[in-house]
């Protein structure tokens, strides 16, 4: 009788220790389903105050090199304040495509400058509403001089490491914040298709498992600070052109 209580008593406390994390974890998410209801909401009543023309301007993305003086790189304010009145919410991109005398990017600090700057003008003619700005941190905070850089996505799904392509994500975000952008365009998501098409290594590779359990732990990553937000992409199917080419047409049937 007394190893029967004993047992029991065993059983119903390994029971409560397993079932904590589930009832923590339980709560978490209603508490942040609770708050993104209410920042949803608030969201939606910012959104029902604009105009159309406000509402076209958010929906608006440019790129950064048309704010930016092509003769010395730096940034046009004039430019900027144009396209605040034309209410614009999103910039992205770099003007670094190549090097330009013996520099290859800003750094973290020059572009912070330049984000915190356009805010500011954003901010001051468009009714405080803010910019968001975006960048194609694919493997590592590529466009940043002297952010950490990883080998491609590809190299990621040969590890096998999901802990190790966490990581790799979480110090993407770091740089990148660090760069004062908060929306990183990654990481890619593609299944490979067609081992012609020229972006395969930008993926995980061909197999639909791997490459969820490797995205899973890249946008955890990714999103660890809760300050930066990952943004999967590209399109379904993008991979599968019958040539290989990039942006070439797909067929869907037998997709």
């Amino acid at each position: 009788m007394v190893k029967l209580f004993l047992a029991a008593a065993y059983s119903a406390a390994v029971t409560a220790i397993l079932s904590l994390p589930v009832t923590v974890s339980a709560t978490t998410t209603a508490t942040a389903a609770a708050e993104d209801m209410v920042l949803d909401a608030k969201a939606q009543s910012i959104v029902d105050g604009f105009s159309m023309a406000e509402v076209i301007g958010q929906m608006t993305q440019i790129d950064i090199s048309l704010v930016i003086n092509p003769k010395d790189n730096t940034l046009n304010e004039d430019w900027v304040r144009l396209y605040a009145q034309q209410y614009v919410g999103s910039y992205l991109n770099t003007i670094w495509d190549e090097p330009k005398g013996k520099k290859y990017g800003w750094t973290a600090s020059e572009f912070r400058a330049v984000v915190k700057r356009i805010q500011e003008i954003s901010m001051e003619e468009n009714g405080g509403h803010p910019i968001i700005y975006g960048l194609d941190s694919v493997h590592g905070a590529n466009y940043v001089e002297g952010a950490v850089i990883f080998p491609h996505q590809i190299n990621g799904g040969a590890s096998f490491n999901p802990d190790l392509v966490y990581e790799a994500g979480r110090i993407t975000a770091r740089d990148t914040q660090a760069a004062g952008i908060p929306w990183i365009f990654g990481p890619i998501l593609e299944i490979s298709q067609n081992p012609l098409w020229s972006r395969t290594y930008e993926t995980f590779g061909e197999d639909p498992y791997l490459a969820s359990v490797m995205g899973d732990a890249i946008v955890r990553g990714l999103q660890s600070y809760n300050q930066s937000a990952a943004c999967m992409k590209h399109f379904i199917g993008y991979s599968k052109t019958p040539t290989g080419h990039d942006r070439d047409n797909v067929i869907m049937d037998d997709f």
